[in-house]
């Protein structure tokens, strides 16, 4: 028999969005048979399904519905491959953690934004080059070329599932190389079919045109082109897919361009090939600076060239395939000698290989000297209110952006060490297979590694210590916070009859507290980190061999660690794919981080707002044709939900209200993302509520405003978005849009003989506050906005 679903949108349609994690449905509705409405597995919204209309809970009034994105980041076993890709979606989040630079920028600080916008697509760059360098360096250079000796010794005494190497048909380097090329093309082909996928999936749907009344937008968050990503994306993704395949090329080729290898005698093949790789890398060095890479066209401007038509940055990447293709077949030509054949001579890596990686690590470097200084000319000195005043008493202030404002350069740094951590263990772990690595040719079964793959090995040794001694520290400093909060619990809960509960419910909140105390860690660490990496900078500049002359140790322990650091990578990714439920545990990471649009790194993890935004959008413009919309959103959620609010019109805004909990939205992005999720954003939302501008700030408007946020303080993710209250047992009398929920109840139930547990980031929709949240925000809604001002006053 056919169940019954309510497809009504007059009344009142709560749509829910989830956060982290990926809820499913029958979780969020709190109901077992759901059926979906709209959008496809990936993300759509879901509705209760009934056995018949008498049973319903949904009605032609009110109906509840969810919208489920989880699939987005935390579904397919595919999943698993964006562990790889954590250095690319750091170095994105890179671009979006830029300073507040204000509604007016001066000249400076609009210089130094588009310079720093270029500096940091460069250093993007620069990290698939590292990737490219390692995967050549693994395949190509330590099994292609240094593994079989001109002196007629192997590797492959030692390693027997190389043997195919001594194969009278690989009896020449150039095939040799040649076959080795495959691992870092396929690599580069994974990658690159599976960014063209997520980008149909995701940037390439359509944002609706619709645009807001005002003129232009009056902060970040609601310029619509900002989810608009399809032209960007693209001509990003060609760019760095070309540098790949560049650097491919470039070194298949090296070893043999000197001795001027020719086809039918008369026509150098390999160095031609050769200037047209390097010309290739230089064109995709120069395209990542143009301040177009960046560009995104507002959707009711038709002014984003059509995808499918022909332009340079389709046809780049083909013809850096073609040349590669080309340096293949060259290679295979038969008399292709060895370019030295001298017995006995000494084993030496791919030429230029070693400088290579020198020159990126050095690059590195100063893109992020010069990242930091264009941060420094963006910061804003004074903090200012929303209405451009300075904060008094009564108005809600700016949260303080993490780490002094240098959040951009932090991730960048971040990203590059990981990026160096992921090389380095790709090519010990390929050298310690076949051999044994080494700076030069000594030893037994020697294989010569550039020496700044030795280096991030021997660095990993201190920042290992660095983590455990900084843990150690932030675990004592919420022990010690505890202590200090037991007062602040008795009072809140106006007792101090059971002092052992007082402490127990002082540790809940105290944890809580870890992303602040983690914050202020991680600070000290990338302090600590940053002068380490100065000083081993000047050390190789002084003396490149200096790491493994005098400390040798480090070099081993960190060899070590490299390794069990590559096993451990290999062990989580298998989890990751072979369980759901661990692969919806590692796609928190990627809820977090993959909110912004891919504008730096194209091929980082997919950004789930770009279809995410434009789904809301349309669902709220069909529900709010007839009815109002209530968007009840928790954790990440309210993130998506805000950034919905900010796209509307003034006329959808009238139809809709706003319920957050468990928000991020000042705890994390107001403090990591100035630029965006600044103070003046947060309050521009309620002139979308209100439905005209400019917005009332005040607090008696606010109160009027039909949003409410609710937090606990046992939430270590959630918090209030604008004002802090004391937290009361009975907090009815706060009207503010923050409204804080006491946790954990302090005395046990009738008849339980256990203390109630904290509930802490989830179940609020099972809270009694809940409802009358909901009571508020729509009667707020449904009243006139002078008569919701003049109430807030009178009560």
């Amino acid at each position: 028999m056919a169940r019954y679903v309510n497809a009504d949108d007059g009344g009142w349609t709560e749509l829910r969005v989830h956060g982290v994690s990926g809820t499913p449905p029958t979780s969020m509705l709190d109901h077992l048979d759901v059926a979906r409405v709209s959008g496809d597995a990936q993300a759509g919204c879901y509705r209760r399904r009934w056995e018949s209309p008498l049973v319903s809970a949904d009605t032609a009034e009110r109906r509840l519905e969810a919208y489920s994105w989880g699939g987005l980041t935390a579904g397919g076993s595919s999943r698993a491959l964006w562990l790889l890709l954590t250095p690319f979606l750091l170095v994105n989040v890179a671009y979006w953690a830029r300073p507040d630079t204000g509604p007016r920028p001066g000249r400076l600080a609009e210089a130094a934004r588009q310079a720093g916008a270029a500096v940091q697509r460069l250093f993007a760059l620069s990290i698939t080059l590292v990737a490219a360098i390692a995967a050549v360096t693994a395949s190509m250079d330590l099994i292609g070329w240094q593994c079989i000796r001109p002196d007629g010794r192997s590797c492959t005494d030692r390693v027997s599932w190389l043997s195919f190497l001594t194969w009278d048909w690989l009896a020449s380097p150039g095939r040799r190389l040649a076959l080795t090329a495959l691992f870092p093309l396929a690599a580069i082909g994974l990658l690159w079919w599976l960014a063209n996928k997520t980008w149909r999936e995701t940037e390439a749907v359509r944002v609706p045109a619709a645009v807001p009344d005002a003129a232009a937008p009056a902060t970040l968050l609601e310029d619509r082109s900002l989810w608009n990503g399809t032209g960007p994306v693209r001509r990003l993704r060609a760019v760095h897919v070309t540098a790949w395949l560049a650097v491919v090329g470039i070194f298949l080729l090296t070893p043999f361009a000197r001795h001027r290898p020719t086809l039918h005698g008369r026509f150098p093949a390999a160095e031609l090939l050769l200037g047209c790789s390097l010309v290739l890398l230089a064109a995709s060095v120069v395209l990542a600076c143009l301040p177009s890479m960046t560009d995104r066209a507002r959707p009711d401007r038709d002014d984003e060239p059509d995808h499918r038509r022909w332009d340079l940055y389709r046809t780049l990447p083909l013809i850096a395939l073609a040349v590669d293709a080309a340096a293949l077949v060259v290679l295979w030509l038969p008399g292709l000698s060895r370019p030295d054949p001298t017995p006995g001579a000494p084993r030496s890596p791919l030429p230029w290989l070693a400088a290579t990686v020198e020159f990126v690590a050095a690059a590195q470097l100063v893109l992020l000297v010069a990242a930091a200084v264009a941060v420094a000319a963006m910061r804003r000195r004074t903090p200012v209110a929303a209405d451009g005043l300075q904060p008094s008493a009564g108005r809600p202030v700016a949260a303080p952006p993490a780490w002094y404002g240098f959040g951009t350069v932090v991730f960048m740094m971040l990203g590059g060490a990981l990026a160096a951590a992921y090389a380095a263990a790709l090519v010990l772990t390929v050298a310690h297979a076949v051999g044994k690595p080494q700076t030069a040719d000594r030893g037994a079964d020697p294989f010569v590694v550039a020496m700044p793959y030795f280096w991030a090995a021997a660095l990993s040794v201190p920042l290992v210590v660095l983590t455990v001694v900084l843990a150690v520290a932030g675990w004592v400093r919420i022990r010690r916070r505890t202590t200090a909060i037991v007062a602040d619990v008795e009072t809140t809960y106006a007792t101090s009859a059971d002092p052992r509960r007082a402490r127990a419910i002082a540790d809940i909140w105290a944890r809580a507290l870890v992303g602040d105390t983690g914050r202020s860690v991680a600070g000290v660490f990338v302090v600590l980190v940053a002068l380490l990496l100065a000083a081993a900078t000047a050390g190789y500049l002084l003396d490149a061999d200096l790491i493994w002359d005098h400390a040798p140790w480090m070099v081993n322990v960190g060899d070590a660690l490299v390794g069990l650091f590559a096993a451990g990578l290999f062990l989580v990714g298998r989890q990751t794919y072979r369980n759901p439920r661990f692969r919806r545990t590692v796609g928190i990471l990627w809820d977090l981080g993959t909110f912004w649009p891919r504008a730096t790194h194209p091929l980082a993890p997919p950004c789930y707002a770009e279809r995410a935004v434009p789904d809301l959008l349309t669902r709220i413009r069909h529900l709010g044709r007839h009815g109002h919309v209530l968007l009840s959103c928790h954790s990440q959620g309210t993130v998506i939900g805000l950034a919905v609010v900010m796209q509307l019109t003034y006329d959808e805004g009238r139809r809709v209200g706003l319920l957050t909990y468990g928000s991020p939205l000042r705890r994390l992005y107001a403090r990591f993302f100035p630029a965006y999720f600044n103070l003046p954003a947060l309050l521009h939302a309620g002139a979308y509520l209100q439905g005209s501008p400019p917005p009332d700030t005040s607090e008696q408007a606010r109160r009027g405003w039909p949003w409410r946020n609710l937090y606990r303080p046992s939430d270590p993710i959630g918090g209030p978005i604008f004002t802090d209250y004391p937290l009361t047992d009975n907090d009815t009398d706060n009207d503010d849009i923050d409204r804080g929920m006491l946790d954990p109840r302090f005395a046990r139930a009738d008849g339980d003989g256990s203390y109630p547990a904290a509930s802490g980031h989830s179940g609020y929709p099972d809270d009694p506050a809940y409802p009358a949240a909901v009571t508020v925000v729509e009667r707020l809604r449904c009243e006139e906005p002078q008569r919701a001002l003049v109430e807030s006053a009178a009560d």
